[in-house]
C-alpha cells in the first residue's frame, strides 16, 4: 500500500455568519465568495460556447461527488441556468467508483466541480474518478499519468511500488484489474487540488514525474496545481503543520523543524501553481491580500497560502529576473539553513481561497485552501482556451513563460505573509512573491495576451 497522503482542501465547513443563502450581489462577498464576487475581481464574463474537446479536467482522489449536491449548486449558486440533469463527463481509473450511499461525499470534489461549473458552462467537465476506495486517499499522481500516457508506465523504469497503487491490489479486496496504461482522454486543462510534500519523496521519483508534466504541457495541456495551505510549512493529511531538520542532518520531515518545506509537485517548474488571496476588507473594490487564517489554540494548524522554493529543482529560467528582484529588493531575512533561494520559487499566481461557495450533504458551507483558488485559476484558463479555439487557434499548454512575460495582466498582491516554521515566512510584496506569486488574474488583459499569440 502507498504511504504517501495526498493533501487537500482545507476546511473551512460551517455555517455562514451571517447566514447568506442564493446569490446576493457583491453584497456579502466577505462571508460568501460567490460567482458573481469572482467575475467582479477578475473581470470575465459568463460561458457562452462549448468548443468539442476542451472540457475541463478535474482528477479526484478518494473524493466523491453527489449528484444531488451539484443540481442544488446549479439551482442556487450559478446566474446561468444550468439543468440539474448536467453532471461531468465520468472517467473511471482503476477501479474508480461513481458515488454511492456507501461512499463519503467528497467535500473537495465537490468544490472543484462546483466552481468550475460556475465558471466554464455550458463548457464541460471531466471528471477523473482514480484510484479505488482503499488506495485512492493514499496514491499518488503516477497513476493518473499512468492513464493518459500508457509509455509513462514503463518510462524510467515505472512507477514505484513503495509509494504508488499497486494493481491488481495485492490485499484482494480492492480492484483486482490491472494498472491502466493510456486510454483516459487528455484535457486541455488539469486542475490538481492535491499535493505532497517534497521531502518526503525521492528527487528521483519527483524528476521522473515532473518530465511527463513537461510532455503535457507540450502537447498543449496547462496543468494547474495548489501551492498548499501551511505557508512555508507544509503537512500530511488530518496532523499538524510539519517543516524540515536542517540541511546538515538530510532535511527530513519533521513537526519541530525549522527549515521550510516546499509540496510537491508545486515545485516542479513545469507546472503552474496557484497561491490563496482573500479580500481585503467588506468593499470588494478594494481589492485582495494574502489569504490568513491563524488558529489560535494551535499554529501548527494556521492556514496561510503555501509558497517558498524547492529544495529539488532549480529555478527555471522563465522566472529568473521575477525571484531575482524579489530577492534582492525585498531580502528575506533568512539563511541557507532555512531556505534555498536558488530553487524554482513557486507560486506563480493566485487567487481567492476563503470563504468559497460550496453545497455539501444538502447544504450551503463555506470552504478555503489553495485548492479553492486552483479550480478558479484552471477555469479561468479554460475560458482563454475556449477564445483562442474561437479564433481558430489551439490550446495554449504550458502557461508560465507568458505569464512571467506579463505581469501587467495580474493584480500584484502586496500585503500578507506566509507564515511557518517558527518564523513570519516570506512578505507578499511589489511584483512576484513567494506568498501570491504574480497576483491574480485581470482576464480582459490576459485574454488579449494569449489571442495575440500563434
Amino acid at each position: 500500500m502507498p504511504t504517501i497522503q495526498l493533501e487537500g482542501m482545507r476546511p473551512m465547513n460551517g455555517p455562514i455568519k451571517p447566514p447568506v443563502v442564493g446569490l446576493t450581489g457583491l453584497e456579502n462577498c466577505y462571508e460568501l465568495i460567490t460567482i458573481e464576487c469572482l467575475r467582479e475581481l477578475y473581470q470575465f464574463g459568463p460561458g457562452n460556447t462549448s468548443a468539442p474537446g476542451n472540457e475541463i479536467g478535474i482528477p479526484a482522489f478518494g473524493s466523491y461527488l453527489n449528484p444531488s449536491d451539484l443540481a442544488l449548486y446549479f439551482a442556487n449558486y450559478t446566474t446561468q441556468p444550468i439543468p440539474n440533469s448536467i453532471f461531468p463527463e465520468f472517467i473511471s481509473i482503476d477501479g474508480g467508483e461513481r458515488w454511492n450511499d456507501h461512499l463519503n461525499v467528497g467535500s473537495e470534489v465537490s468544490l472543484d466541480i462546483q466552481t468550475a461549473y460556475s465558471i466554464v458552462y455550458p463548457q464541460g467537465v471531466r471528471l477523473y474518478q482514480v484510484g479505488d476506495v482503499n488506495t485512492a486517499s493514499t496514491g499518488t499522481f503516477n497513476t493518473f499519468l499512468d492513464a493518459l500516457d500508457g509509455s509513462y508506465c514503463t518510462y524510467l523504469g515505472g512507477d514505484a511500488p513503495y509509494l504508488d497503487a499497486v494493481y491488481p491490489d495485492p490485499g484482494g479486496d480492492g480492484y483486482g484489474g490491472p494498472l491502466q496504461c493510456g486510454g483516459a482522454p487528455r484535457s486541455n486543462v488539469l486542475s490538481f487540488s492535491y499535493l505532497q510534500i517534497e521531502a518526503a519523496l525521492p528527487e528521483s521519483y519527483q524528476t521522473r514525474q515532473c518530465h511527463e508534466w513537461m510532455k503535457l504541457g507540450l502537447q498543449g495541456v496547462s496543468v494547474i496545481f495548489a501551492s498548499g495551505d501551511s505557508g512555508v510549512a507544509n503537512r500530511y493529511v488530518g496532523l499538524e503543520n510539519s517543516c524540515l531538520t536542517s540541511p546538515d542532518e538530510g532535511s527530513h520531515v519533521d513537526l519541530n523543524g525549522t527549515r521550510f518545506s516546499p509540496s510537491f509537485p508545486s515545485n516542479c517548474p513545469w507546472v503552474t501553481t496557484v497561491g490563496a488571496t482573500f479580500l481585503k476588507d467588506r468593499n470588494i473594490s478594494n481589492g485582495e491580500v494574502a489569504v490568513a487564517l491563524p488558529f489560535a489554540p494551535n499554529p501548527k494548524r494556521d492556514y496561510y497560502s503555501g509558497g517558498g522554493f524547492s529544495n529539488v529543482f532549480a529555478q527555471p529560467a522563465y522566472q529568473a529576473d521575477a525571484v531575482s528582484h524579489y530577492l534582492t529588493t525585498y531580502p528575506p531575512p533568512y539563511d541557507a539553513q532555512i531556505y534555498n533561494k536558488s530553487g524554482r520559487g513557486f507560486p506563480d499566481i493566485s487567487a481567492i481561497g476563503l470563504n468559497v461557495s460550496v453545497v455539501l450533504g444538502g447544504g450551503i458551507q463555506v470552504a478555503g485552501g489553495t485548492s479553492a483558488s486552483t479550480p478558479i485559476i484552471a477555469s479561468i484558463v479554460t475560458l482563454l482556451n475556449e477564445a483562442r479555439i474561437a479564433a481558430g487557434k489551439g490550446p495554449i499548454g504550458f502557461l508560465n513563460p507568458i505569464l512571467y512575460a506579463h505581469p501587467q495582466a495580474f493584480n500584484d498582491i502586496t500585503e500578507g505573509s506566509n507564515p511557518g516554521c517558527g518564523t513570519d515566512g516570506f512578505q507578499a510584496q511589489p511584483g512576484w512573491d513567494p506568498v501570491t506569486g504574480l497576483g491574480s488574474p485581470i482576464y480582459p488583459k490576459l485574454q488579449e495576451i494569449f489571442l495575440n499569440l500563434p
